[in-house]
């Protein structure tokens, strides 16, 4: 009997100390967007979205730009690419020496996705940890820097304003239809089909790509450029934005070299 109820401690014991590992790696973790079931809809043949070569390109390149970042920051870059998943997501976690990203197939081949937004969901992760502040906000006692995970607005912005820019040159030129907004508004920050014109545009085709995604996500309106969110919060909102036009606004600011809006920066 007492064998058995050491054997029973035991095995707890190893339960719970199983659970704690997992529980500590969790805690360095956080997604593109909440969970959904648009992976129901996954057709793994589907001609929408973009094509296996080019997720392995996006991947390549953000490979490419933020291994050196990752390596002045102590730790190596690692992004598991998983093709066959149906999941409409984005993740990444900060655990023994790797920062790491994982993407979905499920995402990829969404009807909204383009290549600029792919590389934008990217952008966000990779800007969790290399966005600075502000920080998430976590109820664990972490120590030194493996607490500072960008907030989900700054991971957004970051990403529009920096990241993409560093990796669409890497990415090869595809057929973007710009509306007269997002011309006029490129006009005004770079040079008539300059290289920096046409990057503009692209990061403005990226940041509608994914409005139009998190809309679908989150049964909400279809955001649009020319219609912002109004709101002004009272504090910095660490979590999700409110709303996807916020979110849109943000990507937006971003591509623009524009301040972080209102609606969840103060």
């Amino acid at each position: 009997m007492r064998f058995f109820l050491l054997l029973l401690a035991f095995g707890v014991s190893s339960s719970l100390m199983s659970h704690a590992t997992s529980q500590n790696f969790r805690a360095f973790d956080t997604s593109f967007v909440e969970d959904n079931d648009l992976w129901i809809e996954d057709d793994i043949n589907s001609k929408e979205g973009i094509t296996r070569d080019m997720f392995n390109t996006i991947i390549a390149a953000g490979l490419d730009v933020y291994s050196p970042i990752a390596a002045q920051n102590g730790e190596r870059l690692r992004i598991n690419s998983d093709w066959n998943s149906p999941l409409v997501g984005a993740n990444c976690s900060r655990a023994y020496g790797y920062f790491t990203v994982n993407l979905y197939g499920g995402l990829a081949r969404r009807e909204e996705i383009t290549p600029e937004g792919f590389a934008l969901v990217l952008c966000h992760e990779l800007g969790h940890g290399y966005g600075s502040t502000p920080y998430l906000t976590k109820d664990v006692d972490f120590s030194e820097r493996q607490d500072k995970f960008s907030a989900e607005g700054q991971s957004d912005y970051y990403g529009a304003k920096e990241c993409l820019r560093k990796l669409l040159p890497k990415i090869a030129m595809p057929s973007v239809q710009p509306t007269a907004y997002m011309e006029n508004r490129c006009k005004k920050i770079a040079s008539l089909n300059s290289s920096d014109f046409l990057l503009c545009l692209r990061q403005l085709s990226g940041s509608i790509s994914l409005g139009t995604l998190l809309a679908s996500i989150k049964d909400e309106p279809e955001p649009s450029f020319e219609t912002p969110d109004q709101t002004e919060v009272d504090q910095t909102e660490t979590s999700y934005p409110a709303t996807v036009q916020c979110r849109t606004d943000t990507y937006h600011n971003g591509s623009l070299n524009l301040d972080r809006p209102h609606c969840w920066f103060k």
